[in-house]
């Protein structure tokens, strides 16, 4: 009986031990699932919310001093990530308006990306001679952003929270002081 009785004892132990470390395993906070998707119904023509929102932190760019540049770098400020080329007349067409969204100050940072060349002097004096002074010169020379994000025509914008989740993407030029952009930009990102 005694035998009996220290097995029950002994299973107990056991059973409580593994039972609860098993809640306490559960209990435990998993890794940050991001924010909420956004309900596409609620997006301008055009737009498309990302579901899930996409963690952008490491992807690098170059600046125009030739120095490696993270969305990560721009965490805690609003951003829209505009990739863009030289050739590409609706992304030309686009930049003053970006130009201007940065000029006005505030958190939001306008990242245009050039993806057509690898020379940081022509792509900085290229925004120079458009007067296209509040951006900052970047390029992706090597085609970062088209691999991670299946880029198959520019532009392509995306707004990033302040968390660097991508929420929204387009595939298209914007006019971004039209009022459906101007608010789907207060309404996601700012």
């Amino acid at each position: 009986m005694r035998r009996w009785i220290a097995r029950a004892v002994a299973a107990v132990v056991v059973f409580a031990a593994v039972g609860g470390g098993a809640w306490w395993w559960l209990a435990q906070p998993g890794p940050s699932a991001g924010p909420a998707a956004l309900s596409q119904s609620t997006m301008p023509e055009g737009f498309k919310a990302l579901e899930p929102p996409l963690q952008m932190g490491d992807l690098a760019f170059e600046d125009a001093d030739g120095k490696t540049v993270k969305i990560s770098d721009f965490r805690g400020r609003p951003v829209i990530l505009n990739i863009w080329a030289k050739w590409c007349a609706p992304c030309v067409i686009e930049l003053p308006q970006l130009n201007e969204l940065q000029a006005k100050g505030g958190t939001l940072a306008v990242l245009a990306v050039a993806v057509d060349e690898p020379d940081p002097v022509k792509v900085r004096g290229f925004l120079i001679n458009r007067g296209l002074t509040a951006l900052t010169p970047y390029l992706d020379a090597k085609n970062v952003f088209a691999k991670a994000l299946h880029i198959r025509s520019i532009p392509v914008s995306l707004l990033i929270n302040k968390d660097g989740y991508a929420m929204v993407r387009v595939d298209a030029p914007v006019q971004w002081f039209s009022e459906a952009a101007v608010a789907l930009l207060q309404r996601t990102i700012l």
